[in-house]
């Protein structure tokens, strides 16, 4: 039985599952886990007292695990606590599908209910066994490494975004736990060889010095680590590590946007709704009295259970000519153009390796720095690359306003708009078959379809706006439950479900979140704040393309849902009868744009990567952006100085400082010699540890030509450590510091000119100490295992000594 390890394939797994932790609140799940690997390790070492086959080992972990997760998940419904019944099965069975269900409906992290601790401990557990069987019992500690990437990788399948820190100190856990294991493993195959040996044995002790094959080991781990850093960095196509944010598609034109991992609006909106203090996201300067909204995503897939983004059609590199013509749009229909100047806020931060850019739809041409794509089926302009943190661009669209008449009497959808009609058969339940019709009877056209559906959602008394205590499953049931009982939601709640009648009616429909026009500050500029977070939905008509409608109605307040959400003139056509002769004007544009306050929809950004990092930041305008560029690059500069004058600084420094401390002719002697040697470093020039101070003297004087006064300096130097190591009494060191500077000054002249600068700017020898602290650090295991080797020797030499109980 090998004890040691057995805990190092504990502490392994218990390590490796910190990474778990972007995806469940609180610690309860992570105790639980270590519970589970503790008696799995227990388990494990007890079975291996006796020479069982390696699958009756396994099969005694996995029901140990059992019956500890009986114990502590069921333990009320068990015999005594403890021996499965089953009552105690059948329990849970129940978290088991509990969690299922809340983890497909709640976006990480989610809360840590008893039945999503069950499946995390459960997975933790399983980890343990598969770790401790090919660890320990085989014998196959590298192979053990692949379940414990498992728990890596299960954070990557989700929207779970780990902060920089967060994921480096994951990494360095995880890291730390397997070479542990490695480490064990090595300790026991060396104990199979005979006498155990330290890398770090004390000097007087005899034995054979195995420094270079730690040496190997370390270089061999730290290679390990480094590669699994850098790769994908050094490889296209390869999705980049946590630690280095950036893209997954590599070098390339459109063709390679099916590598991209695109983001999860409605998790993010979900998750960032609660909050309270309104945060401005962006700023623009428009030419509009009242600006259309500014799309981000476009959800045109509907599946099951939620609203989902398509992957990009008609990908192209965005430049300075004209974006693709928007889909339907005609030429006769009535637009008006938009010329919009964006700044994003300084504080945003990319979350994830796809940026989209906020934009009115359609627009029609965006000049921005960077490598940006176009999507030529939704419009949007999104990016790998780029940074969003005060980024400047400009846009020009068209704000489209067909007439009323106009869209009562346009065709039908052309065939290839059928996926903007498909509903799973769980969204053709009777109930809502017979809503969609029952609001509609009668109306001969799509476009009255869709009014009649915007007022039925907005008429006073039908539905309530509310954020708090909603649902956020997207799926049949839900939609059922809100639009016959709960009646209350948010912009999400009506998007989704004015959406899906629509498609029940025949008008092909999507769900766009975005950003509402904002709030108008003066001077033609309108300020977006988090609060202005939005989802809306948008039926297509030919001729008019895709056209924004707006079923959220108005807050108990009185207020619009979304304070600065407007409804658009075209959707109520018996209130804009008057404006019928100019569809330019929107019933919106009748009322002081100053007079449009920001509610406090109590919205951080869920949308894009569009996340703050700093909750009280105060927006993107180009002033605060170049405020910050300042100290920025100053700090840039000084910390490049430093850096170009740290390693002739410390060598300089050491210099005095060992110079400083010599008293005596013996330390003094010592000091020139290893100056000497730093010094022959410094200018590239070769000697080996075994030479000895005269025949070192003696070769460096005659491949250098040194004669005179130099000649001299480099003997005294020779015969003083030579005095100062093997005779009695030491020589005189009154002249050794101005010899070794005298001899310092040869080396510079007789050397090439690259070494002789790499000595002054440069000088190697300066990192010698920290060479030496890195291979002390990366010895870690091997200090450790001395210590505990040291601990284990004095216990029973104290056991043995007399009086001693």
């Amino acid at each position: 039985m090998n004890l040691r390890l057995t805990v190092a394939a504990a502490v392994a797994t218990v390590l490796a599952s910190i990474a778990l932790y972007p995806l469940v609140d609180g610690g309860t799940w992570f105790w639980g886990g270590v519970g589970a690997a503790i008696v799995i390790a227990a388990v494990g070492a007890a079975t291996r007292r006796r020479a069982i086959p390696a699958i009756l080992c396994s099969l005694a972990a996995l029901g140990a695990e059992f019956l500890y997760l009986n114990a502590v998940f069921a333990g009320r419904q068990s015999w005594a606590g403890l021996v499965p019944t089953g009552a105690s099965a059948h329990q849970l069975q129940l978290l088991v599908h509990q969690a299922l269900a809340e983890m497909a409906n709640d976006p990480p992290p989610v809360p840590a209910e008893r039945g999503i601790t069950l499946v995390t401990v459960a997975g933790i557990g399983l980890v343990a066994v598969l770790a401790d069987v090919l660890a320990v019992r085989l014998h196959r500690p590298a192979l053990a490494g692949l379940p414990l990437l498992v728990l890596f990788c299960v954070p990557l399948t989700t929207a779970a975004r780990p902060g920089p820190v967060g994921a480096t100190l994951v990494f360095c856990a995880g890291m730390v736990g397997y070479l542990s294991l490695l480490s064990a493993d090595g300790r026991h195959r060396l104990r199979l060889w005979g006498r155990l040996i330290h890398p770090w044995q004390d000097a007087a002790d005899s034995g054979p010095d195995i420094r270079p094959l730690a040496a190997a080991g370390r270089r061999i781990g730290s290679a390990a680590v480094v590669l699994a850093l850098a790769l994908p960095l050094l490889v296209p196509g390869l999705k980049a590590h946590r630690l280095f944010p950036g893209s997954g598609n590599g070098k390339g034109s459109g063709q390679g946007a099916h590598r991209i991992s695109f983001p999860q609006p409605l998790d993010l909106l979900n998750t960032d709704l609660t909050e309270t203090r309104p945060v401005t996201v962006l700023s623009y300067r428009t030419n509009e009295t009242l600006p259309p909204y500014l799309q981000v995503y476009v959800l045109g897939n509907l599946g099951t259970n939620q609203w989902t983004m398509g992957a990009p059609s008609q990908v192209s590199t965005l430049g300075n000519r004209l974006l693709p013509a928007p889909a339907g749009l005609a030429a006769t229909t009535h637009t008006i153009p938009v010329r919009e100047q964006v700044t994003l806020g300084a504080n945003l931060a990319n979350r994830g390796n796809v940026s989209y850019l906020p934009l009115p739809y359609p627009a029609r041409q965006v000049k921005v720095s960077g490598a940006w794509k176009v999507d030529g089926g939704s419009l949007s302009v999104f990016s790998t690359t780029a940074h969003l943190a005060g980024l400047r661009y400009s846009v020009v669209a068209d704000d489209v306003n067909p007439s009323p008449e106009q869209l009562r009497q346009a065709p039908a959808p052309p065939a290839a708009y059928g996926s903007y009609l498909y509903l799973p058969d769980a969204f053709r339940a009777k109930k809502l078959m017979h809503l969609a019709h029952h609001l509609t009877a009668g109306l001969t056209t799509a476009f009255g379809r869709a009014v009649a559906l915007q007022r039925w959602f907005t008429a006073p008394g039908h539905f309530t706006y509310s954020i708090r205590g909603v649902s956020r499953s997207q799926n049949s049931s839900a939609l059922e439950q809100f639009l016959f009982h709960t009646r209350t939601g948010y912009c999400q709640q009506f998007a989704f479900a004015m959406a899906v009648l629509a498609r029940l009616v025949g008008i092909p429909s999507r769900v766009v979140v975005g950003y509402t026009q904002g709030t108008f500050s003066g001077d033609h500029t309108y300020q977006v704040k988090t609060s202005d977070a939005h989802a809306w939905p948008e039926l297509y008509f030919a001729g008019a393309g895709w056209l924004r409608f707006e079923p959220t109605p108005p807050d108990t307040a009185g207020l619009p849902g979304q304070a600065t959400a407007t409804v658009p003139p075209y959707s109520t056509p018996d209130a804009s009868v008057s404006a019928s002769t100019n569809p330019g004007t929107s019933l919106a544009q009748q009322s002081n744009p100053n007079s449009v306050k920001s509610a406090g929809h109590g919205s951080k950004t869920g949308l894009d990567k569009l996340k703050k990092t700093a909750p009280g930041g105060t927006g993107g305008t180009a002033a605060a952006a170049r405020r910050g560029a300042g100290p920025i690059g100053l700090a840039v500069v000084v910390l490049l100085a430093v850096l170009l004058i740290a390693p002739a600084a410390t060598r300089i420094a050491g210099r005095r400082w060992r110079w400083w401390r010599a008293r005596d002719d013996v330390s003094r002697a010592h000091v020139a010699w290893h100056e000497l040697r730093n010094d022959l470093t410094d200018h590239r020039i070769p000697y080996r540890a075994s030479e000895s101070p005269r025949a070192l003297s003696r070769r460096i004087a005659g491949s250098l030509s040194l004669a005179g006064a130099e000649r001299e300096a480099l003997d005294r130097i020779a015969r003083s450590e030579e005095r100062a190591s093997y005779a009695v009494t030491p020589a005189s060191s009154a002249r050794l510091q101005a010899d070794e500077a005298l001899v310092r000054c040869a080396l510079a002249r007789r050397c090439a000119r690259p070494a002789r600068w790499s000595a002054r700017l440069a000088p190697p020898s300066a990192l010698i100490p920290v060479r030496a602290g890195l291979q002390h650090v990366l010895d870690v295991f091997s200090w450790m295992e001395l210590v505990t080797t040291k601990a284990r020797r004095r216990v029973p030499a104290a056991a043995r000594q007399p009086g001693t109980a």
